[in-house]
């Protein structure tokens, strides 16, 4: 008998008396009674249908209920980082574009705004503005003092620690110094808003903001006097009067020996120390002496 018809009725357990007798005298026979041996230890393990049934619908559903959390997960961390960019890219544009201009002691600057506004920038000021959203926002930061000449279009506005300036169209100075704030309009009209009150300015009216008191007065110029290389002052303390000249000489004063809190009227220039000095000493009966950097003022 052929050994393969043998063995495959051996696997189907349909041997006859005398084809096992053949299937014995095989050469393979060893190893497939071996086999035969072997498969006798083996147990199935026990099998719960329920249970079975239990596990493999949850298994079924784990992978959508997987595959719906990661893909939310994946769009929440997409949306934040669009977020991030948007909000950097707009940080950028607003911050990328911000321009800064300053002076230094005794230092002055003329320039114009990116509507044609003209600024004239006193010493030790700077002004800041975005030039990317001006033409939606004409706005700027001011510290220290500078004379406006501002084009006709939407509101300009100048904001100090100590309030804010509203124009069209106008001209007008803007002092913000440690010692006082004070608005002087020179043509149009001028809205100041200190503390929540609005100051309307009419030309050649002057609000001053100085110690917590608001006070109001006249001009007759038609520019500010820094711009002609000039400070000038009206019943001000000698102490701001000295902050005002440290703008234009780089000096300091000693003071101990005399009353900084005396009131001056008058002026001094921009350009010669000693002149400027005897401006300042002599309607107080003062004396001075100059030592390096140091200006020592005294009594008579």
């Amino acid at each position: 008998m052929k050994e393969e018809y043998l063995i495959e009725k051996w696997i189907r357990d349909e041997l006859t008396s005398e084809e096992w007798e053949a299937f014995k005298k095989l050469d393979v026979y060893p190893s497939y009674a071996k086999i035969s041996e072997t498969a006798k230890h083996f147990r199935a393990p026990k099998f719960d249908a329920q249970e079975s049934l239990t596990k493999l619908e949850s298994d079924l559903h784990q992978p959508i209920l997987k595959t719906t959390f990661n893909f939310y997960k994946i769009i929440g961390i997409v949306a934040a980082i669009c977020i991030i960019v948007f909000s950097a890219v707009k940080l950028l544009n607003k911050t990328s574009y911000l321009e800064s201009i300053q002076t230094q002691v005794a230092e002055t600057k003329t320039l114009s705004l990116p509507d044609e506004s003209e600024v004239n920038l006193s010493a030790k000021s700077i002004i800041q503005f975005n030039s990317s959203t001006w033409t939606q926002e004409r706005s700027l930061n001011l510290e220290g003092e500078a004379f406006f000449k501002v084009s006709t279009g939407n509101v300009f506005t100048v904001k100090t620690k100590y309030g804010s300036i509203q124009v069209l169209g106008t001209q007008f100075n803007v002092k913000s110094r440690a010692y006082g704030f004070e608005v002087t309009c020179y043509e149009g009209s001028v809205k100041v808003i200190i503390d929540n009150k609005a100051y309307i300015l009419q030309p050649k009216e002057t609000v001053n903001f100085i110690k917590d008191k608001i006070s109001n007065s006249k001009t007759y110029s038609s520019k500010p006097s820094w711009i002609n290389h000039t400070s000038r002052f009206k019943s001000t303390s000698l102490e701001s009067v000295l902050q005002e000249f440290n703008l234009y000489y780089n000096i300091k004063f000693e003071t101990s020996a005399i009353n900084s809190s005396r009131l001056y009227t008058g002026n001094f220039v921009h350009n010669d120390l000693e002149n400027a000095l005897k401006s300042i000493t002599l309607p107080l009966k003062l004396t001075y002496q100059i030592n390096g950097d140091m200006v020592i003022l005294s009594k008579k």
